[in-house]
This record gives C-alpha cells, structure tokens and sequence, in this order.
C-alpha cells in the first residue's frame, strides 16, 4: 500500500522486525486468501488499518525470480506491504492478500510476490515481517470528529477498512459507519459473509452497499446491490452529512507505470478508483480534510 499524504498520523511508535508462524490459510476469493500469522510474544501494539511488510527475499523460492528482476531493475527488489485485516484484539495477527493480475501492458512487470504467498505456501511456515505501519486508520480522537465514518474501498482496497470497522463495531458503540464496496462480480468480494455478519452484529451502525460493475442482474446474496461503477447518486445517499463525517477510501490509483505508459502514447493517464472517489466526494462537498485515502 502507498500511504497518502492525506491521513492522520499516529503516535510514535516503533517498527520492528519479527518471525511470525502462518498457523491457517482461509481462502476469501478464487485468487485472495487470509494468512493467519502468529507473532508469538511479540505486542500486537498496532492500530485496526495498518500493514505490515515482507521481504521477498527470505523465501527459497523466489531466488531466482528476484535476480533476474534486480538485473532488468538495476535495482533491489524493495518490501511488500499488506494490510491487516485482524485488530488488535484478536488473538493473531491476519493479512489478506489478493494475487496480483499481470495483463499485457497494465504494469511494468509481473507480480513476484503475491502469487507465492496466495498459492505456494503451506501451514507452519516462518514469514518474517517488519511492523507496525501505517497512517491509515481510525484517529484516535474519532468520536470528537465525527459520529458517521464512510468507507469507500474497491477490491483488495477493503482489507485496512474491514479491520477499522470491525474494532468501531466493536469498541465505538457511538459511531455510525457506512461501507460502500464496489467489485466486478459477487464472486470477488473479499469478506462478503463477514461483512454481513458485521452489519447483523452492528444493530443498525454499520450498513454495508455493494456496487457490481460486471453483473448483468443483482446477485441473490445480496438483494440490495447497486449494478454499475460507484457514482454520484450512491455517493450522496452515503453522505448525508458531507460537512460532518469523516471518509475512508482505498483502492487503486494513477501509478508511476501508468503515467509512463500513457506518456508513451501521447495521452493523459486514465483516471483510477481513488481519482474518481476523490472528484466525486469534491462534488459532494466533502472538505479535503475530512478525506483519507490509501492506494494500491
């Protein structure tokens, strides 16, 4: 994830590098699944949003992968960082990762990491991580900010917000959240039976939207989506109080690579998931202030 500029930031804390024992892997979609880690003594001192980083480096596998990509990049291959989607609260650590897609001219080069963690690795396996970080997450003065959080997410963009919404559930009985989720099938929503079950569990604090830009019908399972992108109209029904409330949104945005590419054929880059959320809360009102993002 690329922190924006745009978050709170937290207290100091302090990163450290630590093993930690891949105890289950629970399958989310057809290509993401959730590593369960367990950080032994370590503190589980993070906040509900925040990542860790891999090395790709310590795994046997990707050793000759890395040194033809350090080769081509002239460069090392840098850390991969991955949402949690635990809290603090709960007994183990969990990341939830989504395999990269590599089609023809949509990134620089193909994934390296992401395939091996979602399809290569077995139980009991050490993973080595560097944490806590992060600055996107709930700020901890958030009931004195507001009583209404939006989270606007696309995709794997959902991880850092579940955990956010979880912990408010859980801890914030004050807070009134709206998740607005928008994917291209039912069939790749990350979390959908856990943020159902969030939602029942809430009592009317949390409502869930999903937006399903591929589907020709709306999905029996959840009877209440929207077909189509995310759009003005979903965004104010979500926004009653644009003046008030505080937003969180993460997905993709315009990369480096897309700008390169778009240059190359003489063209502006193609406005992404965070650009048109950004100009659409800008419409609605939203001050700058009150809006966190992250990418991916």
């Amino acid at each position: 994830m690329i922190q924006s500029s745009e978050a709170t930031p937290a207290g100091p804390r302090r990163i450290q590098v630590f093993d930690t024992v891949l105890l289950d892997i629970v399958p989310e979609t057809h290509d993401t699944v959730t590593l369960v880690l367990d950080p032994g003594s370590h503190p589980r001192d993070y906040i509900a949003g925040q990542f860790v980083s891999i090395d790709p480096a310590q795994f046997r596998e990707l050793k000759q992968q890395i040194a033809y990509f350090e080769k081509v990049k002239g460069r090392r291959e840098p850390v991969r960082a991955y949402s949690m989607a635990s809290t603090p609260d709960e007994p183990y650590l969990a990341i939830t990762v989504k395999e990269e897609e590599f089609v023809d001219g949509s990134t620089e080069y193909p994934p390296l990491l992401s395939p091996l963690l979602v399809h290569g690795l077995e139980k009991g396996r050490t993973i080595t991580v560097k944490g806590y970080s992060g600055y996107y997450h709930l700020p901890p003065d958030v009931m004195e900010q507001t009583d209404h959080v939006v989270h606007v997410v696309a995709g794997s963009g959902v991880v850092p917000n579940f955990a956010m919404a979880k912990w408010a559930v859980r801890h914030l009985p004050g807070l009134k959240q709206t998740f607005v989720y928008s994917n291209k099938t039912w069939a790749d929503v990350i979390f959908a039976r856990q943020l159902a079950e969030l939602e029942q569990a809430s009592g009317g604090r949390l409502r869930v939207l999903h937006c399903l830009t591929r589907e020709p019908a709306v999905p029996q399972e959840s009877p209440c989506a929207r077909l189509g992108r995310i759009n003005a109209e979903i965004i104010a029904e979500a926004i009653p109080d644009p003046e008030t409330c505080l937003v969180f949104a993460c997905g993709t945005a315009i990369t480096r690579w897309d700008r390169k590419a778009a240059r190359a054929r003489g063209e502006e880059p193609k406005p992404r998931f965070l650009e048109t959320v950004k100009a659409l809360l800008e419409e609605r009102g939203v001050p700058r202030n009150r809006i966190h993002t992250e990418a991916y």
